[in-house]
């Protein structure tokens, strides 16, 4: 009964401001530090084992194993992850589908509170717009590795949509990531045709 009222608060709080800030909503914490595990059993996730838009690279393997200390920092499918550490600043959702993972503290994790009402990948889509990147860039701090602060995360502001909204922005966010892999997988065939042509070409001066 207590967190169907909370419930119920949070949602009349979301009926009656249409933006709020992520603190609001959210819980913000700092990844933790792992050291590699003689029988990994755990992802250790670093930005690095990121493309820049946020996709997870294939060959990540587990390199930490999960004990009871930290078993409290295992990501959950609600969770989003973004790149606070250097000028990339991608937010993904974490990727627990390979298995039990952990970030590092390059990532700052956002765990959604209401995840029925405020739907983890609409959050993600807002905080992946040139825009947003652009404004947490310039919040960042430091000089030779620029670094986001979880305090000034927690002020962002994000316009929190009805429901059908959130997964109208969804959908088409899928659309454009979908279609960047189109234009890429393009790209790199009309490559290989212009290889192949002027590998040709080189072979006829040959002669």
């Amino acid at each position: 009964m207590v967190e169907l009222a909370k419930t119920h608060i949070f949602v009349a709080n979301l009926l009656k401001k249409k933006i709020m800030r992520l603190k609001e909503f959210a819980t913000i914490q700092t990844g933790v530090y792992r050291k590699n595990a003689p029988v990994p059993d755990t992802y250790y996730l670093q930005v690095n084992d990121f493309e820049e838009d946020g996709t997870l690279r294939s060959a990540i393997q587990p390199t930490a194993f999960a004990d009871k200390k930290t078993a409290r920092h295992l990501l959950t499918a609600n969770d989003l992850l973004l790149a606070a550490k250097g000028d990339k600043n991608f937010c993904t959702t974490a990727p627990v589908y390979i298995g039990q993972c952990i970030a590092s503290p390059s990532f700052l994790i956002i765990r959604i509170n209401n995840p029925d009402c405020v739907l983890p990948e609409y959050v993600s889509g807002f905080l992946n717009l040139s825009t947003t990147r652009q404004l947490l860039k310039v919040q960042s701090k430091g000089t030779s590795i620029t670094s986001l602060s979880k305090s000034d995360l927690e002020e962002l502001e994000i316009p929190l949509l009805p429901l059908e909204r959130q997964r109208a922005c969804i959908a088409l966010t899928r659309l454009q990531c979908r279609e960047q892999v189109i234009y890429k997988d393009i790209a790199e065939r009309r490559k290989q045709i212009i290889d192949y042509k002027l590998t040709k070409a080189y072979k006829k001066d040959e002669r």
